[in-house]
């Protein structure tokens, strides 16, 4: 029983190593065409673990070439990325081959997971987005042993944006690449000679346009390191935000709330219109600046000029506003107006400077002329002669308010309005 049971096992090994093992019948077998035949030979010893060089000494020249289709940016995270094409072509020793020796075949498809490939880093890379600088894709390999792979990547990238002039604010915002563990010495990174940004199939992204893309390389000689370099590549780019949108939500009403305020100052003080209006024009400021601040990052480094606009607006409408308060007081009065007051407006009004008092309040209230007649023994005439000093004092004081309002008003489009250039 023993015996038959020991002759039996090497043949149950044999069957289930068969099985195991996955060995094809010869009826299913396919003799391996020369491109096949070529990617066998040219994989069976391959190591993709180290450089694909003969001599350690030897640098590996890697160019790379962009070719843009996309740019999202969100400048309240201030940060932005770009999807692109990556060309990058490199020399591998030990990926050549003698074309007649494979049916003249010159030029063969490897995916880049069977082969070395560079890995490119993002140095000033969005640390919160898990960004992989291995590239996964079918690369092209010639019998001379030049790879060529474009990847479709997308690098995520901190920009600091400067919102002075926004809305109609330029971003200049940069990418730095490179090797993060080789040095230049190693794998050295460069630009295609010809065309090391591509534009042709580029899209701009919402709210954005995209005005320029340079280039730069970077050689990455350091002092702590002299024997060594690290060099990268340097993309800037140069973006403008579209601003239609924002200045009709903002730049526009802020002018017309100015137009708001000034009219108000032609208006008499008899009836509570003008307060109103004044009062109106306030509280559209504060709708404005909290319309500003859900559009704005809330940490920018600079603070955008019509905020500053805005602000100083607000405090000539709030100016206004107490003028208009002391001219309906100054109006109601019935007392005698002090002498250099009386003094002033004659002066004034006998003078050129008549015609800088262009405000007229009506001097009429028959209701208040009643009043007064009953409290004291004031003539009507005496009370009405007053009351125009004070009305004729109320009309030089709004003049003047108007005149240096509109000098500031001035001041502050020219200094703190933004503009599309």
């Amino acid at each position: 029983m023993c015996t038959k049971l020991g002759a039996l096992i090497p043949l149950w090994a044999l069957i289930v190593a068969s099985v195991i093992g996955g060995d094809c019948p010869a009826d299913r077998e396919q003799t391996l065409h020369d491109e096949g035949k070529l990617h066998q030979d040219l994989l069976c010893a391959y190591k993709s673990d180290y450089r694909p060089v003969k001599d350690h000494k030897t640098s590996i020249q890697v160019k790379v070439r962009f070719a843009l289709k996309y740019i999202s940016f969100d400048s309240l995270e201030e940060t932005f990325t770009v999807h692109s094409w990556v060309a990058m072509t490199w020399k591998d020793e030990f990926l050549s081959w003698t074309p007649s020796n494979y049916g003249d075949i010159k030029e063969i498809q490897i995916e880049s997971h069977e082969i070395w490939t560079p890995r490119m880093a993002l140095f000033n890379a969005d640390a919160s987005l898990y960004q992989s600088d291995s590239i996964y894709t079918t690369c092209l390999v010639a019998n001379d042993g030049v790879v060529t792979c474009v990847p479709h990547l997308a690098h995520s990238g901190i920009c600091r944006i400067s919102l002075r002039r926004w809305p109609y604010d330029v971003q200049n915002c940069t990418m730095y690449f490179g090797s993060w563990m080789h040095t230049g010495e190693q794998v050295n990174y460069t630009f295609y000679q010809k065309q090391p940004v591509v534009l042709d199939d580029y899209n701009n992204g919402p709210g954005w346009k995209l005005l320029n893309v340079a280039n730069e390389r970077l050689s990455g000689k350091y002092s702590c390191c002299p024997n060594s370099t690290y060099p990268m590549l340097k993309y800037t780019f140069l973006m403008k935000r579209e601003a239609a949108g924002p200045a009709a939500i903002v730049v526009v009403p802020s002018i017309v709330i100015v137009m708001l305020t000034l009219t108000s100052l032609l208006l008499d003080v008899k009836d509570n219109i003008r307060l109103i209006i004044v009062c109106f024009s306030l509280f559209g400021h504060f709708i404005f600046l909290t319309e500003i601040g859900y559009n704005i990052p809330k940490h920018s480094a600079d603070t955008p000029i019509i905020l500053l606009f805005v602000r100083d607006s607000m405090i000539v409408t709030l100016v206004t506003i107490l003028e208009t308060l002391l001219l309906m007081s100054l109006r109601r009065r019935t007392l005698p107006a002090p002498t250099w007051i009386v003094t002033v407006t004659r002066l004034v009004t006998s003078g050129p400077g008549k015609y800088v008092v262009f405000t007229e309040f009506d001097p009429s209230d028959l209701s208040d002329n009643k009043n007064i007649l009953t409290e004291d023994g004031s003539s009507k005439e005496e009370r009405a002669r007053a009351a125009s000093d004070w009305i004729q004092f109320a009309n030089l004081l709004n003049s003047c308010i108007f005149i240096v309002s509109v000098f500031v008003y001035l001041v502050l489009i020219f200094a703190y309005i933004p503009y599309d250039n």
